[in-house]
């Protein structure tokens, strides 16, 4: 980051943003080989929640046999899709280190701190070492977490619980404003930028002419998931914990069967 600030003499408000702007260029590729993953298996989403709901049945009856063949099934569908499940899994860990490494990168100059930080190049925010007293800047990450979050969600897997997970984070984002408004001035610029930075990816990715080229497949219209109200979720996530809850009570008596016999 320093050296993009001697090489171009921005002002170190204007660095941050570039240095943002420039980790999610680099990351773009790791982005699209994630949609492609997610994306591809949206058509096929009725027959994969089928195959978890066999696999949960499975590991709720005890029987391994049962659980293989669940296992076999996804893998053959998979297979099939031309989806794999360890880039799925590695793909979104894999950008990490580079968020990461930015995020406390940032953070370290700040709090030693860096004296040309105080000095940002903008009048409203002249010191980036320094918390935002405003809160404009976590309200405008916030606002921009939230409007990622709703463009995002029809690329995301359609599986029932998607919609209120989403919700959750809507939720998780409120709390964040506060989170924020503790953190240096200079790491929430980073923080919106990058945020910024991805809402304005995927509204390119949303480009039927864009998709085609990098090998993306174009859904169509109507499919994907659907919004859930606050509510509905509320209500989804006390079904779940009430069936955990009955997971626990009967696999404490299968337990205790066992232990008599």
């Amino acid at each position: 980051m320093e050296i993009l600030q001697v090489s171009t003499g921005m002002p170190w408000f204007w660095t941050i943003v570039g240095a943002g702007l420039l980790s999610r260029v680099l990351l773009f590729p790791l982005s699209v080989i994630t949609m492609k993953q997610s994306v591809a298996l949206i058509p096929y989403q009725p027959e994969v929640n089928a195959l978890r709901l066999d696999m949960v049945k499975a590991q709720r009856s005890g029987d391994p046999l049962q659980m293989q063949k669940a296992v076999l099934k996804q893998r053959v569908l998979y297979e099939k899709i031309g989806v794999s499940m360890p880039v799925m899994m590695t793909a979104p860990f894999m950008q990490l280190p580079v968020t990461l490494g930015m995020f406390f990168g940032i953070k370290s100059m700040c709090e030693l701190p860096l004296e040309q930080l105080k000095w940002s190049g903008l009048e409203f925010l002249p010191d980036l070492t320094v918390t935002d007293p405003t809160y404009i800047l976590p309200i405008v990450a916030t606002i921009a977490m939230n409007v990622q979050l709703t463009a995002g969600m029809q690329d995301m897997s359609a599986a029932p619980q998607m919609p209120h997970i989403i919700n959750f984070f809507r939720v998780l984002s409120l709390v964040g404003i506060y989170f924020m408004a503790t953190l240096p001035s200079g790491v929430v610029v980073y923080i919106t930028t990058s945020i910024i930075a991805m809402v304005a990816q995927t509204f390119l990715l949303r480009v039927s002419f864009v998709r085609r080229a990098l090998g993306v497949p174009v859904l169509a219209k109507g499919t994907g998931n659907k919004p859930a109200s606050m509510m509905e979720s509320v209500e989804y996530a006390k079904k779940f914990f009430s069936e955990k809850m009955e997971d626990a009570k009967q696999d404490a008596i299968k337990a205790r069967t066992k232990g008599r016999k």
